[in-house]
């Protein structure tokens, strides 16, 4: 695929059906994880990560992985950064959730706040994304986006991958503080980053009885003799404990914020509204937009591209259910010729398939073709055809070909608004079997003087279709 040229219909086919090319919507991988809990103040636990929703590498709690949404263009969707709870400094006791983070119609629930000692009287750790560690360990709820709290006091924050751990004595006591969840590491960004700690319950000051370590993830540790620690920002990580100090109590550690990644094809501008900060990279074929805080719109429109000799009239992705036919239809009639660019595969149960082409259409006998091929040690050869029902756009890679082998096509359709001659196609195309190789030389009329208006691409047979991560580029070439 070319960057620079313009897409006026880009779109992505789902479904094993034909699908018009100016379907303008898109797949869209998210991660989204809600402001972490905050530690309770005075032998307490750690608070509990916010809760991680992704699409990629690996989702908080022990489910399956989410599902992409899919956008459409000039659509209005909510992202919502969920903050982290603020220090438990007040009153001896619980602190407080993180907040929810938001990405369309998918939510993650902040985390669960770390139960606390008020002289008298144990908490337990709230309910949340990832549980608070305390008296009994609060519950990841809903269930699927982290891990329960630890218990006995001062239990450790659940985390997106594992529960919070228990402290090393019982309820009322003092001592070493449960260790916080560890947090989930995910891929999305195109490098391993680990999200959702959850906090460390705290400790004691008047022994060798540490705070809980802060789970993997930006999980806070909870204190022992000073305050617990923040969860790291933009981690949803939980805070630490605070301690028991005798005289005093100490406070616990304010949630980490939390964050919410799109991935999406670069064939995409993302439109983002005020009230977010967010920053915007390039990985492999796609953009990756990160938003670090606030609440806001964001719509898809197809990116901005510069104008050149070859412009992009419509790019399809075959989804994962395949695709029997794709059409390029209401092609503009401002150019002088077009350009297919194929990388294709079939599951026609063969190593190698045709792939078939007709204009506005026609399926009568009103094609003819001609051309030469190739194939490892056989001497390459001459075939044609006449009064055909398709073009043939000659072979690419089919069901018993190598796994995850394409072949390409590169076609030229000549002077396709002409309304006093036949239209003429050439390609240059080829597959790859191991030892069965093969390449084209192609050409082929429509003995018809109407100017095209759309082009549709199918198997050669009549069983066969076009396969996931099939690529079609459609350019209009100016000279």
């Amino acid at each position: 695929m070319s960057r620079g040229r313009r897409s006026r219909d880009r779109g992505y086919i789902s479904g094993n059906r034909t699908i018009a090319a100016d379907i303008l919507h898109a797949e869209v991988n998210y991660l989204v994880v809600a402001g972490g809990g905050a530690g309770g103040k005075d032998s307490s636990g750690g608070g509990g990560a916010g809760g991680l929703r992704s699409t990629v590498t690996g989702t908080g709690g022990s489910g399956s992985l989410e599902s992409a949404l899919t956008l459409f263009t000039g659509t209005n969707y909510t992202v919502t950064v969920g903050a982290g709870a603020a220090a438990t400094t007040g009153a001896i006791g619980s602190g407080t959730n993180g907040s929810d983070s938001v990405f369309s119609t998918i939510t993650s629930t902040g985390g669960g706040a770390g139960g606390g000692w008020n002289g008298s009287i144990v908490t337990n750790g709230n309910s949340g994304g990832s549980g608070g560690g305390g008296a009994a360990g609060g519950a990841a709820s809903p269930s699927g986006q982290g891990f329960a709290g630890g218990s006995a006091n001062n239990g450790g924050g659940g985390g997106a991958s594992a529960v919070g751990a228990n402290s090393a004595i019982n309820l009322g006591g003092s001592g070493s503080g449960g260790a916080g969840g560890a947090g989930r590491t995910v891929a999305i960004t195109g490098s391993n980053v680990t999200y959702g700690g959850g906090g460390g319950g705290g400790g004691d000051a008047r022994g060798t009885n540490p705070g809980g370590a802060g789970g993997s993830g930006g999980g806070g540790a909870g204190g022992q003799t000073t305050a617990g620690t923040a969860g790291t920002a933009n981690t949803g990580g939980g805070g630490g404990g605070g301690p028991f100090t005798n005289p005093g109590a100490a406070n616990g550690g304010a949630g980490g914020s939390g964050i919410v990644i799109l991935r999406y094809s670069n064939l995409y501008t993302l439109n983002i509204g005020a009230g977010l900060s967010f920053s915007t990279q390039t990985v492999d074929d796609d953009k990756v937009t990160t938003f670090t805080g606030g609440s806001g719109s964001i719509s898809l429109s197809p990116a901005p591209v510069t104008t050149g000799d070859y412009e992009s009239i419509a790019t399809v992705l075959v989804g994962s259910a395949g695709a029997s036919s794709v059409t390029f239809s209401n092609i503009p009639q401002t150019y002088k010729h077009l350009q297919l660019r194929i990388i294709a595969r079939t599951t026609f149960n063969n190593y190698d398939d045709y792939l078939s082409m007709r204009f506005n259409g026609d399926s009568g006998a009103n094609y003819t073709y001609h051309g030469i091929y190739a194939q490892h040690a056989i001497p390459p050869a001459a075939y044609g055809g006449g009064n055909q029902t398709i073009l043939s756009l000659q072979r690419v890679a089919s069901a018993t070909a190598p796994a995850n082998t394409f072949g390409i096509v590169i076609a030229d359709i000549l002077d396709y608004t002409s309304a006093n001659k036949f239209k003429t196609f050439k390609n240059l195309g080829g597959s790859e079997n191991n030892t069965q190789g093969s390449v084209y030389l192609h050409s082929g009329v429509w003995q018809n003087t109407a100017a095209i208006t759309s082009v549709q691409i199918f198997g050669g047979n009549a069983s066969s279709t076009l396969v996931q991560n099939t690529h079609l580029a459609l350019y209009g070439i100016k000279g």
